[in-house]
Parts: C-alpha cells; sequence; structure tokens
C-alpha cells in the first residue's frame, strides 16, 4: 500500500481527507499520525471495523476505547453534562496530549449504545466514564470531521512503537485501507489520562503533559485591577469572593477545593500597602473581610493564568493590552458603560457608593461566567 502524503499541495490534503473519511465510514482501518505516537483508526458505529481494530492489534478483554474528537464541541454529542472544570481544562489543553474521562448518566448510555451498539459502547466505557482526546494534528482532526463518525485510534503498539507511517509493520500495513502520513510525534510519553467529576480531578497517567501543569491549569482565576491595589480592586475581590460563594452555595473557605480563585492587584501598585481604611470598613459592612490585604502589583504571570481580568476604567484596560495585546480577549471593564473612579480621599460615602456599584456589577459579571 502507498502511504499517503500529503507535503505537496492543498489539493493532495483534500484528497486524503476524501479517501480516509470514506474509509472509516465503510468500516476499514485508517493510519492516522497523533502528536504522540501513529495509530490506527476505526469508526466505531461499524462493528466490522471494530473487530478488524481488535483483530490487527491484537486487542482482547475490555479496551476502554478512547473517542478522538474533531473539536471540543463534539463533546456535547456524547455527554449531556460537561462539568465547569473539564470545560477550562479543555479550553486550555485541547487540541493536545491529553486525554479527559468525563463522567455520562444513564440517559447518555442508552445513546451511546443505539449509536455504536450496545458492545462497544460498553468497551468504550470505562467505570463510568468515556474518555476524549482531541490531537493537535491538524490532518487528523480534518478527517475526523469530515467523516461525521465517532472514531477510536489506538496507538500501534503491539510489537514496539510506531512513530511514524513508514515505520509500520507490512502485516499491518496490508491490514489498512489508507495510511496518512505526518510528522514525527512531538512527544515520547503518551498523553496524559484526566478524570474528571464535579469539581475532582484525578491525574490516572501522567504522560506528555505533567501533572503539575495540570493543576496549575485547574483553577478558575478572576482577576480586579485598579491602580494601586488598595480601594478599589480589593474591596472588588471581597465582595466577588463573598458573591461566588453565595452562587456556589459554599464557604468562602471551599472555593479553592472548588477551584476558584478571586485576586487582586494594580497597574501601579507598590507591594505590600494594606486596604485604606475606608475601604476596610465599607467592604466589611457588606460581608467581605479585606482587613488582612497587601497591595501587588500586576505580573505577567498573573495576566496569564487568569480567566478574567476586569478593570475599573478603561485607562486600565488600555494599559494591560499595551503592555500583553494578547489579553485583550479576557480583559474587560467591570462596567461596560463607564469608568470606576477612584474613591480616595474622598470620604466613607464615596466608598460606599462605589463598593455598592461594584458589588451590584460584578453580580452582572458573575452571572456571565461559568461555573
Amino acid at each position: 500500500m502507498k502511504v499517503m502524503s500529503v507535503k505537496s499541495s492543498h489539493r493532495a490534503a483534500d484528497d486524503t481527507v476524501l479517501r480516509a473519511a470514506d474509509a472509516l465510514r465503510a468500516g476499514k482501518l485508517v493510519g492516522l499520525p497523533t502528536e504522540t505516537v501513529f495509530g490506527i483508526a476505526a469508526s466505531m458505529t461499524q462493528a466490522s471495523g471494530m473487530q478488524s481494530l481488535k483483530d490487527a492489534l491484537e486487542i482482547k478483554g475490555h479496551p476502554g476505547w478512547v473517542i478522538h474528537i474533531p473539536s471540543a464541541a463534539s463533546v456535547a454529542g456524547f455527554v449531556s453534562h460537561v462539568p465547569p472544570l473539564a470545560r477550562r481544562l479543555i479550553r486550555r489543553l485541547w487540541p493536545g496530549p491529553v486525554s479527559i474521562q468525563l463522567p455520562v448518566d444513564h440517559a447518555d448510555v442508552e445513546r451511546l449504545a443505539s449509536r455504536l451498539g450496545r458492545q462497544t459502547a460498553a468497551e468504550a466505557m470505562v467505570e463510568g466514564f468515556l474518555t476524549f482526546r482531541c490531537t493537535e494534528i491538524e490532518l487528523t482532526r480534518d478527517i475526523l470531521h469530515s467523516s461525521g463518525e465517532p472514531v477510536t485510534v489506538v496507538g500501534v503498539t503491539t510489537h514496539q512503537r510506531v512513530d511514524v507511517a513508514e515505520d509500520l509493520p507490512k502485516s499491518l500495513l496490508q491490514k489498512l485501507s489508507v495510511v496518512v502520513a505526518g510528522p514525527a510525534p512531538r512527544y515520547k510519553n503518551p498523553s496524559t489520562l484526566v478524570r474528571i467529576a464535579g469539581h475532582h480531578l484525578e491525574v490516572v497517567r501522567e504522560g506528555a503533559i505533567a501533572e503539575r501543569v495540570i493543576r496549575r491549569l485547574e483553577d478558575m482565576v478572576i482577576v480586579f485591577v485598579c491602580s494601586g491595589n488598595t480601594c478599589r480592586s480589593p474591596m472588588a475581590a471581597g465582595l466577588a469572593t463573598r458573591i461566588l460563594s453565595e452562587t456556589l452555595h459554599i464557604p468562602i473557605a471551599e472555593l479553592p477545593n472548588a477551584h476558584v480563585l478571586v485576586r487582586s492587584a494594580g497597574v501601579h501598585a507598590a507591594r505590600g500597602m494594606p486596604a485604606a481604611p475606608e475601604a476596610v470598613k465599607i467592604a466589611g459592612e457588606m460581608g467581605a473581610d479585606i482587613h488582612q490585604h497587601r497591595s501587588v502589583p500586576l505580573t505577567d504571570d498573573l495576566l496569564r493564568r487568569a480567566d478574567m481580568i476586569y478593570t475599573m476604567t478603561q485607562a486600565h484596560r488600555d494599559e494591560i493590552i499595551s503592555h500583553a495585546p494578547l489579553m485583550a480577549e479576557k480583559t474587560f471593564t467591570l462596567d461596560p458603560d463607564g469608568d470606576i473612579e477612584d474613591p480616595i480621599g474622598k470620604g466613607e460615602q464615596v466608598y460606599r457608593r462605589t463598593a455598592q456599584r461594584i458589588e451590584k456589577l460584578i453580580r452582572n459579571r458573575v452571572a456571565e461566567l461559568e461555573l
């Protein structure tokens, strides 16, 4: 069999996509590249193809098929509820070498069985979870999308690890309808396997992406920004913490366990300054304890970690984007209709009106979040 290379032209790439997609729909086996290993793919709706896959790779027992999908949106076709924690990791890690296990309910199981047949559906589930992966190899994702089929891809490791199509043993090559050439894998380890249920994350298998990296990415980080980080932004962080606690129906102390972190910083802040006494008093009256707050400057690390950044003025937002243009898509003024002026030196009544306005705006912003 000729290995199909797509280096020559877009037309060749299109032809490869169509031929591979047609083969999958017909229940044939297709060789596909991923960023961790070269794999053999089969449509999970075709019983003959799944049996051919087992025979070709000598798979026995309960394989726990990994469903390879062309985009994150495809998960919704299998699982009725994707926890917010899973949505965050999917957004940050896909496409990429991370397989994610999600729980399925009874209705999901019945739909899966209807779509795949009960045997394949049962073999795909592991302890009530389905496993998904979205490879970073664009050509493979294009083939998956074009096929319109739920597809599993199994790495070729029966005898020895196969990284590229040219290394396939002849005995296996003869069993494949289409073989798609691709780059050598970027990673020498298998994909990292993560299991998510509600707010709980378990790294089942550490692979291409280290567990410490996964742990760093699981939190939702919300950052409030003003100038000196002693008035507006600490009040906003304190009030947001209280509102999030109420929204999630958990104590404030439990927010980190739910992977929700609220931070504040200043674009011109000195480090270690306490919050203004008026800010501490008014925030306390409104159920937000910020007496231990100490100011911090806004750093590149905090900008990168943040999911959402809310600034008190348009000038703050402009300064952030001027420094880090990629932050534009997640940086917003807390009030979309105008600036929240600095109350420093203007007395408790101004602080109170400012805090009340901030509280109302935060409630609107929290309603927009995926919690």
